[in-house]
């Protein structure tokens, strides 16, 4: 009895430092401005309502995607992406010589995303110690639609739009929780977007690119083909100042991939992104 005894609490030891090395810090991507928030523009006396970035999401995953640390840090990354896209809308409207205002505007923007996340080739396994896990193949597909519409004829409207899909599925493996058994032996599940399984990371990395590249391509489109508001007719051209450079760059330079400490996290240093440069 004394030896069994024994065997169980080594392996409750083993189990329980195996859990606390499970985990590894991955920090969100930065969703870097592409012009600046603070714009010196020409008024043109052209009024803009920018209506709130809508995120519409299509899914077919399998239920334990739906329970796993990795779908709670996509959720963290939509937030980011929906907040970022606003204010850089905004900018690009300011930069182009457009007034936001909320009423009596002569123009509205309405942006709507639509992501799709695929699961598939789902398989469950299960270890005495570590408990249950997936094995799957994930894909991930954005497709932007802005609409910039005439106020006084809505049937008038410009739109702009973009996507942005992953190459190839990302390959996943990631636990998932299970009452059954010996649950102190079971690999813990975090709830913290920026902490993940071990074995996690180059995915999440790819995934966090493809949110990047299409918040890039997205900002360039509109950017690219949004005409000035001198030239809506609305009012006299006026004289024309110069407007700040919008960063139209749009590589990845890509270095080792690391982890980085909780600690070491700082808002104030994140040029860098777990040893990759996103933009410049």
């Amino acid at each position: 009895m004394k030896r069994y005894f024994l065997l169980v609490l080594s392996v409750f030891f083993v189990a329980c430092s195996s859990a606390n090395s499970n985990f590894v810090t991955l920090s969100l991507p930065k969703f870097k401005p592409q012009v600046p928030n603070q714009t010196q523009t020409t008024y043109s006396g052209v009024k803009v309502f920018v209506e709130p970035v809508m995120i519409e999401q299509n899914n077919n995953y399998s239920d334990y995607f739906e329970n796993s640390v990795l779908k709670i840090r996509l959720e963290k990354e939509f937030e980011l992406l929906k907040q970022n896209l606003e204010a850089q809308i905004k900018a690009i409207m300011r930069l182009k010589g457009y007034e936001i205002v909320n009423s009596n505007a002569d123009y509205k923007v309405q942006t709507l995303i639509s992501v799709y996340m695929q699961e598939s080739k789902v398989q469950k396994s299960s270890s005495f110690v570590s408990g249950d896990s997936i094995q799957s193949d994930f894909s991930l597909s954005f497709n932007a639609k802005i609409d910039f519409v005439d106020m006084y004829n809505t049937q008038n409207a410009t739109n702009f739009l973009s996507s942005t899909k992953l190459d190839n599925p990302v390959s996943l493996n990631y636990p998932i929780r299970n009452n059954d058994g010996l649950v102190l032996f079971k690999a813990s599940v975090s709830s913290v977007a920026t902490q993940l399984n071990k074995g996690l990371e180059n995915a999440a990395f790819e995934l966090d690119k493809s949110f990047l590249a299409f918040y890039k391509t997205t900002l360039n489109t509109f950017y690219s083909n949004l005409a000035n508001a001198t030239e809506q007719g609305k009012t006299s051209k006026q004289e024309e100042k110069e407007y700040n450079e919008f960063i139209q760059e749009n590589n990845f330079n890509e270095e080792n991939f690391g982890e980085t400490k909780p600690d070491e996290e700082d808002e104030n240093s994140s040029e860098q992104y777990d040893g990759v440069t996103i933009f410049e």
